[in-house]
């Protein structure tokens, strides 16, 4: 039963209020069928009353002949007219007074009697439904009585009558029906709005706003929500600059500390110092770059990302294969950095890398594959973290601060795209970079 409930808010609301109206409108369906002796009373009286209003002034301006044919002319297989002087006495009868009232304004200054018949269970078929009786005041039957004996219709008969009430009824479903359910999907759309810039916050994109719209609990959340968003950017911001300020001012005392190393006569002390400062510096530069890539100062711009991936790929000497121009909103300068990063640890680790760029329905693919050691399946969740190596030191010739792939990861999320780093089967490491075809940021 769960797998035929929907998951959706929207289709829940829709399937509620589909339910509620059908619900509504077959009770009342039903319940008209149960009135059936009412209705058909009332559509007979309504169908019966210009032929009876025609009878009366025909009889009371009609010669003796011509009076006494009417009746019988006028008779049809369930309506039986004839004249009489006093109303038939039938037992089990109820006057109808509201329907008198009625009749008598279609035929005024006359006398009325509706009756109403309650036949037995076994004589339903063919019971009278009613006994209508006017007494005439003029002509030559003046001060008689035109009786009517009003038989039911039968159901198919009846029904082509009933239809006409229920159209309002399907109306009203259907133009109910229609207006729910765009207020349910207008009512909804910023719960799915919300939904998706959460997923761009999660990825790490601080520039996801949610427009505040809507009933005044949505428009409380997406304010939550973007004054969080604004609140972690700034706090992102201020590391960032207390991140940058320190690389700066850790430069000038190493660079003094490295001159006086050099002056130290031991040459062993004096290359150890060295070496350390090195790594110290080292250290001060990826601080440096990582700050200003996480910065996302940088404007979005229309690009090719594939004739940008097919230069970064021949300045890093890697082979290609792309789909031809597939222009997105990207930052250009954060975008080669992050790109370049992994092409310069696939050749420092493995040698050239192979890059390839696809385009999805909804995203552009870039795979990097390449043929070299892969990394640890332990460190594999841990590699885009900041200062996290595969390999132990941070010597220039072999590797850096381990802050390449934490860069890129936070250059592509800040795209709204997705990095994700495997070791292949037959050897080496592939990365595979998502980019949203509509970025936003």
């Amino acid at each position: 039963m769960s797998r035929l409930w929907p998951g959706g808010l929207a289709a829940r609301f829709s399937l509620l209020l589909i339910a509620a109206l059908l619900g509504a409108n077959l009770i009342a369906a039903w319940v008209m069928a149960r009135e059936g002796s009412a209705f058909d009373r009332a559509i007979r009286l309504q169908g019966d009353a210009h032929r009876l209003h025609a009878l009366v002034a025909a009889l009371e301006t009609a010669d003796l002949a011509t009076a006494r044919l009417l009746p019988g002319t006028s008779s049809t297989g369930f309506t039986r007219f004839w004249v009489a002087s006093q109303p038939p006495d039938l037992s089990e009868t109820t006057r109808l007074p509201d329907h008198e009232a009625d009749l008598a304004s279609e035929l005024p200054g006359r006398l009325i009697r509706i009756h109403e018949s309650t036949p037995q269970p076994a004589e339903q078929e063919r019971a009278p439904l009613m006994l209508v009786s006017v007494r005439l005041e003029r002509g030559v039957d003046a001060g008689q009585w035109l009786n009517a004996l009003v038989y039911p219709l039968p159901a198919h008969d009846a029904w082509q009558w009933k239809q006409g009430f229920f159209a309002p009824l399907l109306a009203s479903l259907l133009g109910t029906l229609a207006v729910g359910l765009v207020f349910v999907r207008r009512m909804t759309r910023p719960l799915s709005a919300l939904a998706e810039a959460a997923r761009a916050a999660g990825r790490g994109d601080r520039s996801a706003r949610v427009t505040e719209c809507g009933a005044s609990e949505l428009r409380e959340a997406a304010l939550a929500f973007n004054d969080m968003q604004r609140r972690i950017a700034g706090f992102e911001a201020e590391r960032m600059r207390m991140l940058a300020a320190l690389a700066h001012d850790m430069r000038t005392p190493i660079t003094g500390l490295r001159i006086r190393a050099e002056m130290l006569e031991g040459d062993e002390q004096r290359q150890d110092m060295i070496r350390v400062l090195d790594e110290m510096a080292v250290m001060a530069d990826g601080l440096m770059h990582a700050a200003s890539a996480r910065r996302g100062a940088e404007p979005l711009q229309p690009v090719d990302l594939d004739a940008t991936l097919a230069q970064l790929c021949a300045e890093s000497e890697a082979s290609y294969a792309g789909p031809g121009p597939l222009v997105l909103p990207l930052r250009p300068v954060a975008i080669r950095r992050a790109i370049r990063n992994l092409l310069d640890n696939a050749r420092r680790y493995a040698g050239p890398a192979r890059v390839s760029l696809k385009r999805g329905p909804n995203a552009a693919l870039i795979r990097i594959e390449d043929d070299g050691p892969g990394i640890p399946p332990a460190l594999l969740p841990r590699v885009t973290e900041p200062f996290v190596r595969g390999e132990a030191s941070r010597n220039p010739a072999t590797g850096g601060t381990g802050l390449g792939l934490s860069i890129a990861q936070d250059v592509i999320a800040a795209h709204g795209g997705t990095l994700e780093l495997g070791n292949r089967a037959e050897g080496g490491l592939r990365i595979q970079i998502r980019l949203p075809l509509d970025t936003q940021g």
